[in-house]
């Protein structure tokens, strides 16, 4: 018998849990356990333990190497039907420009000027997608994208030309907005009758806080602005998603802010109408003031801090700490994932220059082009491409030895190989530590999960 790759032991103070995300096993070790379970995966010796059957049943261990193997293929092949059936995303950045000044902008340094997508380019975009992908289960969805999308003048025209061309040919469209504009643009949403899945707008903390942060290029205040404009999506049954872009600047103004969501009645809005998302501030393309800014485990340890002082935090945003939000809630872990990263596969970005890239985190760096849609000898550099598709938890070396790579699934492949300079290279995430402290924040004890080894 050999303990399965995937199997791993987190230690609590008086507990263990144990863990595999490939068969989605978990259980309670209890102290008088811990130690001879320590010391069995130290050795990988099973033979004579008497909870080796059970172990065996749950896959924590494997009667040998091929028999992991094989069902590591198996749940492989079960990923890849499911992620067959995911809609694509085709995200479009209509413009590198922005009515913002941003203090931590990622975009500052390749924003490439002030243009803005043509009628032209529109078109030559919805004859590139209806013909490269019509041979999708699922008709693709748009994400709107920038710089920013939602701007006014000749590029609110464009914009909205953009939007009846996807009513004409039916893709739904989900938007990356500062939400600055979004009182004008509601109106026109509707009279287009477009299909919005979502808006995704950024309210960084409190009024002051936000303020000081995000604020237009003249240097005028946006939170009541953007505030006053969710208020209307919400109104209008459009979907928000509010994301906060955290640093330790920050952090502390979430309680500000989910007050001023309940005080809206965002938090109490129908069911699907609002989800909030928090971003950690890190350097992608460009460098940063790297005293405010999080490691990943340390700003969910300060995040589960203030919301245990401030309830109303716990009702704004669930984390899911790799799944033990989804433990607490069904009793069951997720369903392992072998591939975090759905560039150039289940999504891909377009800009306003005609030009091809895998994902958002990409879109307008030179050295991540994929092709263009504009020229047919360029439509794709293929072995680019193939560079993008093939990444997953078995093609990257690391990740296939690494007991947690099932719930990361690699992480972000643009942060890798801003790192490594290679696409098939690990974004590693502190899974394990991001579980433990999901353990005591959603209190999983014995009854929330599976009956002890």
């Amino acid at each position: 018998m050999i303990k399965s790759k995937y199997t791993f032991l987190i230690e609590k103070e008086n507990e263990g849990i144990l863990m595999n995300y490939l068969s989605g096993a978990i259980d309670l070790i209890d102290n008088q356990e811990l130690q001879e379970f320590k010391k069995r995966l130290e050795t990988n010796h099973w033979d004579d333990f008497h909870l080796a059957e059970d172990m065996l049943e749950k896959k924590y261990l494997f009667p040998s190497t091929e028999d992991e193997e094989d069902f590591i293929q198996e749940k492989y092949l079960e990923f890849q039907d499911e992620y067959e059936e995911t809609q694509v995303q085709l995200i479009f950045s209509t413009t590198y420009a922005c009515n913002f000044s941003c203090a931590y902008c990622f975009q500052e340094e390749y924003s490439q000027n002030s243009k803005i997508v043509t009628p032209e380019i529109t078109d030559a975009f919805f004859k590139y997608a209806n013909e490269k992908f019509s041979r999708e289960k699922t008709q693709p969805y748009i994400t709107l994208f920038g710089g920013e999308p939602l701007l006014t003048g000749k590029a609110k025209e464009n914009i909205l030309y953009f939007l009846k061309q996807a009513k004409k040919y039916n893709y739904g469209i989900a938007i990356v907005t500062n939400g600055y504009e979004l009182m004008d643009y509601v109106p026109e949403f509707q009279k287009i009758g477009v299909e919005i899945k979502e808006l995704q707008v950024t309210l960084d903390g409190d009024r002051e806080s936000h303020d000081s942060r995000r604020y237009t290029s003249p240097g005028i205040p946006t939170f009541d602005r953007i505030s006053d404009g969710i208020d209307l999506a919400i109104q209008s049954g459009y979907r928000i998603n509010l994301r906060s872009i955290i640093d330790k600047d920050n952090i502390a103004s979430l309680v500000g802010l989910a007050e001023h969501a309940q005080s809206r009645g965002w938090l109490d809005a129908p069911e699907g109408l609002f989800e909030s998302t928090l971003g950690r501030n890190y350097e992608l393309h460009t460098c940063q003031k790297t005293n405010s800014l999080y490691e990943r485990a340390e700003m969910w340890k300060d995040f589960f801090m203030l919301a245990d002082l401030n309830p109303v935090l716990k009702k704004y945003h669930k984390p899911q700490f790799h799944g033990m939000r989804a433990l607490s809630e069904t009793g069951e872990l997720p369903f392992p994932i072998f591939d975090g990263c759905p560039a150039g596969k289940k999504e891909f970005a377009f800009d306003l220059n005609g030009d091809i890239y895998g994902c958002t985190a990409s879109v307008g760096v030179s050295k991540y082009k994929l092709g263009s849609f504009t020229d047919a000898n360029q439509s794709f550099n293929h072995d680019r491409l193939n560079e993008w598709a093939t990444r997953d938890t078995l093609s990257i070396p690391e990740c296939s030895e690494c007991p947690v790579s099932l719930s990361c699934g690699g992480g972000c492949a643009v942060l890798a190989c801003n790192q490594t300079g290679k696409i098939h290279s690990p974004d590693c995430r502190p899974v394990q530590e991001l579980v433990k402290l999901g353990l005591d924040y959603y209190k999983i004890t014995e009854s929330a999960a599976q009956d002890s080894v």
